[in-house]
């Protein structure tokens, strides 16, 4: 029995020790990638980018020849004139008609060209906002993944502080049954432990919250088993970047996406407002077609007889004359197709006299057009430079934070390992050694948090600068 319990409990820990090694760890580039891959509002930018393209295509298609056929079956009844044979007629009669027909415009006030180019820009306009999208969206990443980094090392932290507190626990448990203690000393580190249980609960919570956090952004259904991969961070310093602010923000108005975009869009409204006014100009176009046709009524000659009729009386007595009468039989299709075979050439020339004023409010519109793509475009350099502005500021604010938690830390713990010392003796009464430790605890966490807040703020800078995130 006992041989049966070892071996259930190994067969146990090999299963919760592969079922742990199962659990993938996401690096930071793999939860961008994802995200950027998985992301909805990216799929719709995508979709703008396609739509984009499509009007890009529809422009160009439009300088184009048209060409287009048509074909008529008809049956005609009554009193008419016979298309192709220019006989009256009054029975129905089968006619059928082909043609095809082909239409070019040759001057048209660069409307179309200038519209080509309008749609090329916005095209590219469209792929810049979808970059910049992706730009943000790996920001936000980057902010989560850190959380969690930051609150797993919270959670060691006051896990060792608890693990210490229950030695400390022990010892006094011992030293108080042993009557070398008072009971309140004891309780004092009760109380201690049953704080610092509850702190490494609040922090194994916000690990669990992070976590969470970040799988919602990346779009995972079931983040139960979602973990990420911890980044060593020896190759990054902890010193501000050695750039200016005014030289960043020159920088970033050159490399990124949404600035870039916005002047695009600028330029494609200028290129529209142009192909609106083209439109007050004449247009000159050339046409063209052939066709041919077939009727029943067509007839062929195809020899000829002599009959008498009687055209007239002269004295009583008949008027009898030899007649050549033609003998006909009704045209094949075939023939007909041939000999109705017809062809047309011209060219058009529109003067815009009064369009009902159509022109002049698309005009009128495409300039409101223009005004907005440059307001939109300064509010995007303008945020830009604020973001950069508050970047800076939170990075030389996180550095100076980490450089006095660093010290604090230091001093602390040079005083703590004084105080425990004096603790071990009998030197210090517990409240005032938990007391030290609670300071200590207070400022690793505060120097953890100053530490990957810094890391933040430079990855940030160094985003506008157009470098890709990394850790």
């Amino acid at each position: 029995m006992k041989n049966l319990i070892l071996l259930l409990f190994a067969g146990f820990l090999t299963i919760s020790t592969s079922f742990a090694q199962s659990v993938k760890r996401w690096t930071l580039k793999e939860c961008i990638e994802y995200a950027i891959t998985n992301n909805l509002q990216i799929a719709q930018n995508n979709l703008q980018v396609d739509q984009s393209q499509l009007n890009l295509n529809l422009s160009k298609a439009a300088v184009l020849p048209n060409l287009n056929g048509s074909a008529n079956h008809t049956y005609n009844t009554g009193r008419r004139i016979d298309l192709f044979t220019n006989q009256f007629a009054t029975n129905t009669v089968l006619s059928q008609n082909f043609s095809l027909s082909s239409g070019l415009n040759i001057i048209g006030g660069m409307s179309n060209t200038n519209t080509i180019i309008a749609n090329q820009l916005a095209l590219i306009a469209s792929k810049y906002s979808n970059d910049q999208l992706k730009n943000d969206i790996s920001l936000q990443v980057t902010n989560a993944f850190l959380q969690i980094i930051l609150s797993d090392e919270l959670l060691t932290i006051a896990d060792n502080q608890l693990q210490n507190t229950k030695i400390q626990r022990d010892r006094d448990k011992l030293l108080y049954e042993a009557g070398r203690t008072a009971r309140g000393d004891f309780l004092q580190t009760e109380s201690q432990l049953a704080n610092e249980e509850l702190n490494v609960l609040t922090a194994r919570n916000r690990l669990d919250l992070g976590k969470l956090t970040l799988a919602q952004l990346l779009g995972l259904e079931d983040a139960s088993d979602f973990d990420v991969e911890r980044p060593s961070f020896q190759g990054i310093s902890m010193e501000l970047p050695t750039y200016s602010e005014r030289d960043l923000i020159t920088t970033a108005f050159n490399n990124q996406p949404g600035v870039i975009g916005a002047g695009y869009r600028v330029k494609s409204a200028q290129k529209g407002l142009q192909a609106a006014k083209g439109r007050y100009y004449p247009s000159l176009s050339a046409f063209g077609g052939v066709g041919t046709g077939y009727s029943q009524l067509a007839k062929t000659v195809i020899g000829s007889t002599t009959q008498q009729q009687t055209v007239g009386v002269f004295q009583g007595q008949p008027i009898i004359l030899d007649v050549i009468v033609p003998i006909t039989e009704l045209t094949p299709f075939r023939d007909q197709f041939n000999q109705n075979f017809n062809r047309t050439l011209g060219f058009s020339l529109n003067v815009p006299l009064f369009n009902n004023l159509q022109t002049r409010n698309q005009v009128s519109i495409q300039k409101i057009t223009l005004e907005n793509a440059k307001v939109g475009e300064q509010i995007t350099k303008n945020q830009l430079r604020r973001d950069i502005q508050t970047a800076f500021f939170d990075a030389r604010a996180a550095f100076e934070r980490y450089k006095a938690t660093q010290k604090s830390v230091d001093a602390l713990q040079e005083s703590f390992s004084y105080m425990e010392q004096r603790y071990e003796v009998g030197m210090l009464n517990p409240f005032e050694f938990n007391t030290a430790k609670n300071q200590l605890l207070a400022a690793k966490s505060n120097l953890a948090q100053a530490r990957y807040e810094f890391i933040l703020r430079v990855k940030v800078l160094d985003f506008y600068q157009g470098n890709p995130i990394q850790l």
